[in-house]
């Protein structure tokens, strides 16, 4: 089943004080693993989206998701 990352971050993201043409605001949200923004009008090929049994949605670039991976942290 495929996301929609951009649905996502804008609705747990947090704001970026901009607002697109047709009134939208752009959210942000880090990277898990080192810490950098993903912005929601940005290029999101390279970022991968987890949800969690709890419930928590985690947002990784590709890189950082297989060191993540690589470590065993989640």
């Amino acid at each position: 089943m495929e996301v929609n990352l951009r649905k996502r971050i804008l609705a747990v993201g947090e704001s970026t004080g901009r607002y697109r043409k047709n009134k939208t605001q752009e959210k942000k949200v880090r990277c898990q693993r080192c810490g950098k923004y993903i912005q929601s009008d940005g290029c999101l090929d390279n970022v991968e989206y987890v949800k969690t049994r709890r419930g928590s949605e985690l947002f990784f670039h590709t890189d950082c998701l297989y060191r993540v991976w690589k470590h065993g942290i989640c």
